[in-house]
């Protein structure tokens, strides 16, 4: 490695670099064995953290301490262990080459239970099958929630993305119709291409729900309260006590919450009065491994002190009726004006009881978890989208540097990291985000996964050090800076998480060096900024390089996506990827459309989610 720093002193691996005019002294640590290093964009105005998992970290020491049954025999220990620390110091040096990666007190990671069988789900008779199974339920017609009671691949959406696709002016950009050599004007709606799969059973499969509060009678605020959506074009409160798509966990605790309601006297929230004790929206999220709730009572308060003694109150109660169903319990406090169920700012999440996270499993392999707190986003249909996340980990080429954007707890990248370890694994995955709760679950996740999965290997050799004129002078020359082999250069984690927003990550070089690009942006699609870098043509001039700091041009003529090959793209919103794919697709980037499929991701709604991936050359 060569360490730039600001001491005076330099050995040969350290340097001291002038300051610029009008500049701090800075110290720059430039890793030029990975060539993955993430550091900070040249831009003093822009301001993120970087959260990286130091091996350290991943399974921590623990100290053992023995008793004795006097004092002497203490102190004889004492005497014994000061005079052999240092041959249990060589004793332990030695032995540690000998242990396995997971080497340490804390055992290594067990496996967990499997929730998620590919071949099973992925499959076209299952598939033909549930696309016509229906649902039953009793609430249908007067709920706002479903619009279909059977064939749930038969609604607008996704009549809409399947004539979308079989446009003309999307089969003039595919690679199928490329490939064939056939005429891409066609008259028909429907051509094929856009898949559609069902891919968790159209019943029960919903494993987070967020349900409004609303009084139980006019006459008394303070008999009880029930629970339900908003009737269509109306405030009044409709109760779903049986809803064939809720997992069961929910509805048991849905019934558990106005008994609660009813025996405590829980008002609920009153928009006019806003005294703080009302109860306004419940969330209720369930660990798949044990079936128990996580529950978060969303009160019209400024701060959790003008919830009681309501709250309180209420979450004994509830503990009392059925203790086994809860995992945690949470109070979130939003007295703001609006429908808005959750306040942006994070002081107004308190946790009353029980872990921090919800565990699910990696979708592949035997080893993993996924960490989920109630601050970050989390799939309603977690069964669903595990087969989505394996489709995505099959489209990342083996070997792949991936910069994943609006990545959430990084469920897609670790999954994709996880998908190709046994085979050709993964060089490095870059996650991003603007909520600054989720790098605490990715970290979570990231010590439950091996270490030989989430690591590069450790080299028995130094790093190979460079001079900066070195350096320069290979950028310059046009040949490729890491032509070497990637053991020789690669170490520490595979996975890091940057807290800044799509446009931010990329403009301080996540996707820099990265051959591979995840986006799976909310329902309003990709920012401006990152849809223009996607639409730029390519720059062969441009080195590749995988930090801003060893580029040789201006920030101004940098293509921040110049390396990716292949754009994998998950979507909420149709309206909004069907905007944002006829302007990649009719940009000088010179994408190509290779696959589109629809995911009936919640049965019943007219919902579909996408994926597509995109490829050029």
């Amino acid at each position: 490695m060569l360490n730039v720093g600001a001491s005076g002193r330099s050995s040969p691996r350290q340097i001291s670099l002038p300051t610029m005019k009008g500049m701090n002294l800075i110290n720059v640590f430039l890793v030029i064995s990975t060539g993955h290093s993430f550091l900070s964009p040249k831009s003093s105005s822009f301001h993120h953290r970087t959260i990286r998992q130091s091996p350290s970290n991943f399974h921590p020491q623990t100290l053992t301490v023995r008793s004795t049954s006097s004092s002497s025999s203490r102190s004889q220990n004492k005497k014994r262990q000061s005079s052999s620390n240092s041959g249990n110091r060589r004793q332990k040096q030695n032995s540690n080459k000998n242990k396995s990666s997971f080497s340490g007190s804390k055992p290594p990671p067990s496996s967990r239970p499997l929730l998620t069988f590919y071949d099973e789900q992925r499959n076209r008779f299952v598939n033909r099958e549930r696309l016509t199974k229906p649902i039953d339920c009793q609430h249908f017609g007067t709920c706002p929630g479903c619009i279909v009671n059977d064939h749930v691949g038969k609604v607008d959406v996704i009549r809409s993305a399947t004539r979308f696709f079989s446009s003309t002016a999307i089969r003039k950009n595919r690679l199928d119709v490329e490939r064939s050599g056939e005429d891409w004007v066609v008259e028909a709606e429907e051509d094929g291409f856009y898949q559609v799969v069902v891919p968790s059973d159209v019943t029960q499969w919903r494993t987070q729900a967020k349900l409004v509060v609303a009084p139980k009678s006019s006459s008394w605020a303070k008999d009880g309260c029930i629970f339900g959506l908003y009737q269509r074009g109306s405030h009044d409160v409709l109760e779903i006590p049986n809803c064939q798509v809720h997992h069961p966990s929910i509805n048991r605790a849905v019934e558990l919450l106005e008994q609660a309601t009813a025996k405590v006297g829980t008002p609920a929230y009153n928009s006019d009065s806003r005294d703080g004790q009302g109860l306004r929206y419940v969330q209720l999220q369930v660990e798949r491994t044990t079936g128990k709730i996580c529950l978060t009572l969303v009160f019209g308060a400024s701060d959790v002190k003008a919830t009681q003694p309501s709250l309180s109150r209420l979450t004994k109660e509830l503990t009392k009726l059925d203790p086994d169903l809860w995992h945690s319990m949470w109070c979130h406090t939003n007295d703001a004006a609006g429908n808005n169920i959750f306040s942006r700012n994070t002081k107004n999440w308190h946790r009353l009881s029980g872990p921090e996270f919800v565990r699910e499993p990696l979708p592949v392999g035997e080893f993993g978890w996924l960490y989920f707190s109630p601050l970050a986003f989390r799939q309603g249909n977690m069964e669903g989208f595990d087969i989505l996340a394996n489709d995505v980990a099959r489209a990342v080429p083996g070997g792949s540097r991936v910069c994943e954007l609006y990545a959430g707890v990084g469920l897609l990248g670790l999954t994709s990291l996880a998908y190709h370890h046994d085979t050709e694994p993964l060089e490095w995955v870059r996650c991003s985000d603007e909520n600054p709760a989720n790098p605490r679950c990715f970290t979570r996740s990231i010590q439950s996964i091996p270490r030989e999965i989430i690591e590069h290997p450790k080299q028995n050799g130094p790093a190979p050090a460079l001079t900066l004129g070195e350096i320069r002078k290979q950028m310059e020359s046009g040949d490729d800076f890491w032509d070497v082999d990637p053991s020789t250069r690669r170490f520490g984690p595979k996975a890091t998480y940057t807290v800044a927003s799509a446009c931010y990550a990329l403009k301080s070089g996540q996707a820099l060096g990265a051959n591979v690009m995840i986006v799976d942006p909310p329902r309003k699609g990709l920012e401006d900024d990152v849809l223009e870098e996607l639409c730029k043509p390519f720059n062969p001039r441009q080195p590749n390089v995988e930090s801003p700091n060893m580029m040789t041009i201006e920030d101004y003529y940098v293509n921040w996506t110049n390396d990716v090959q292949t754009l994998i793209y998950v979507s909420c919103g149709f309206d909004a990827l069907a905007r944002d794919a006829e302007k990649l697709l009719s940009s000088p980037a010179g994408w190509k459309l290779e696959s589109a499929t629809g995911y009936v991701l919640f049965p019943g709604t007219n919902h579909v989610e996408t994926l597509c991936i995109f490829q050029r050359e």
